[in-house]
């Protein structure tokens, strides 16, 4: 038996601010992983380990977009291929534009969520076009701290 109390894990183990105000986060936030494709990287505009999390406010225009994209079913990941590369085989087509195969996709992972507007996990793959767009989306909006 240890003497040392065991600790907690995962988001609630530490202390969690927004990616953008840098302001303390609550339960109310919405937290998102990006994973690149081998032959791609984190687009602009988002922290270089592909994490983000955001407050309600900051989270706002985020939530608008991500409301308007297609989710598909989770992605098998294997131990012989990327994460990102799991998720550009797990989509027929882009979230956002949905018109063509994601090649050199970016898999985005939802899995918090601030109200009602989205669902509380859901996973999406943006073609090399529109991940681009996605970089600039984040650089757009107004922040105090930049990643």
């Amino acid at each position: 038996m240890s003497s040392h109390p065991s600790q907690p894990s995962g988001i609630d183990s530490r202390t969690v601010s927004c990616t953008f105000c840098d302001c303390l986060l609550t339960e109310r936030l919405l937290a998102l992983q990006c994973y690149p494709s081998e032959s791609t990287s984190v687009p602009a505009g988002v922290p270089n380990d592909g994490g983000l999390t955001l407050c309600p406010d900051c989270a706002s225009e985020v939530v608008a977009l991500l409301t308007s994209w297609h989710p598909h079913r989770e992605p098998s990941i294997r131990t012989d291929s990327s994460i990102g590369d799991a998720y550009q085989t797990a989509a027929s087509t882009c979230s956002f534009c949905t018109d063509r195969t994601p090649r050199a996709g970016l898999g985005i992972e939802l899995y918090r969520r601030v109200g009602d507007e989205l669902p509380a996990y859901a996973t999406y793959t943006l073609c090399e076009h529109c991940q681009s767009v996605f970089g600039e989306f984040f650089q757009s909006l107004p922040s105090n701290s930049r990643p």
